[in-house]
């Protein structure tokens, strides 16, 4: 015959507190993140870049491998990638800069010629947020 559980009341507590322990955890980081993105955005010098080239991707969503996909399709996602030009400036030097990035999905309609608002990276030309459009 199998016995009925019995839990203690401390152990009671710990069936609320461990996952809400967790869940605590997660929203401060993803807080903190999003706090240090939002101050970077504030904060740091922005620069005006010029969309050169648009291109639409079709990139793989999924993370199977060769074996999965014999029995589960691959699904794919259309992206639109950009090859931005823009200007950074550091310690009273500007740099004039040329990189691609991901710019959003077809439907956004980016054009070569579009104005973006961007932060870019005081240290180098590989690292840029995109604030928006410039109309």
């Amino acid at each position: 015959m199998i016995m009925p559980s019995y839990k203690s009341p401390d152990e009671k507590i710990l069936d609320f507190w461990q996952p809400a322990v967790i869940v605590g955890c997660v929203v401060i980081f993803g807080g903190m993140v999003m706090g240090l993105k939002a101050w970077r955005v504030n904060n740091f010098a922005h620069s005006v870049a010029t969309v050169t080239e648009v291109r639409d991707v079709k990139v793989r969503i999924d993370k199977h491998d060769w074996v999965t996909d014999l029995v589960f399709e691959p699904r794919y996602e259309t992206i639109t990638m950009g090859e931005i030009q823009f200007t950074r400036t550091h310690k009273g030097k500007s740099y004039d800069c040329t990189w691609w990035v991901e710019l959003g999905s077809p439907s956004d309609k980016f054009e070569v010629g579009d104005r973006l608002d961007v932060v870019p990276a005081t240290g180098t030309c590989q690292r840029v947020d995109i604030v928006g459009r410039i109309p």
